[in-house]
């Protein structure tokens, strides 16, 4: 007999209530920049013009293993993720079976599978730009705008991050959020921290701990 879980059915009742989903495809290629925020978006906007349009639409990274020479090895457990409002879902279908270059680098886009929010006390996002390129004056921006938010929680920043942008180079921190409630959660998985959620930076997405922050 299955025993009852309170957590876990809250955590059913935020997933079937947010206004959010993950569009998540398959991806067939062998290698990526590092830096492809920019160089993601502008192939996926040709498929997807309305992204620009779309103030709650994100991208997030490709993850791959480190070349050491500024690529990232993919393989087949790859994934392309679009976080969307749902009216938006359907709209993505078009990728399926579409190729696109990062770079030198040719990606296919397979299958799509429709993924919900999972709200979760950890939070991790690999790049947030929020606040200045040094850490004090970024966790003071961070800070204010969780408590405009009325969010609750600790905050914890790991490496320093630069990325290319169309408006020049960015800089931010990784970011773990802990000891956030379910609600607020969701609430911070559907609207993200800071600028350049297209081009992958402030989406966050679960984490299981804090110990690996400092080495991401």
């Amino acid at each position: 007999m299955r025993l009852f879980n309170p957590e876990w059915e809250a955590i059913k009742e935020f997933q079937h209530a947010a206004g959010v989903r993950d569009a998540v495809f398959d991806l067939d290629g062998r290698d990526i920049p590092e830096d492809h925020g920019q160089l993601l978006f502008e192939a996926l906007l040709p498929h997807l013009p309305w992204l620009v349009d779309v103030p709650e639409a994100g991208i997030l990274p490709i993850h791959g293993a480190s070349s050491g020479t500024g690529t990232l090895v993919i393989n087949r457990r790859a994934r392309l993720i679009l976080r969307l409002p749902l009216s938006r879902l359907e709209a993505t279908r078009v990728l399926v079976g579409k190729h696109i270059n990062l770079g030198p680098s040719a990606l296919r886009i397979g299958d799509l599978k429709e993924k919900p929010l999972t709200p979760f006390h950890y939070l991790y996002s690999p790049c947030v730009v929020f606040g200045g390129r040094d850490e004090a004056p970024f966790l003071e921006a961070v800070t204010a705008h969780l408590q405009k938010q009325g969010i609750q929680g600790g905050l914890i920043p790991g490496k320093p991050r630069k990325m290319r942008t169309p408006d020049g180079d960015a800089y931010g921190f990784s970011l773990m959020l802990h000891d956030v409630s379910l609600a607020q959660s969701v609430q911070i998985q559907e609207q993200g921290i800071g600028r350049y959620r297209n081009l992958g930076c402030g989406i966050f997405v679960p984490h299981k701990s804090i110990k690996e922050v400092a080495g991401n």
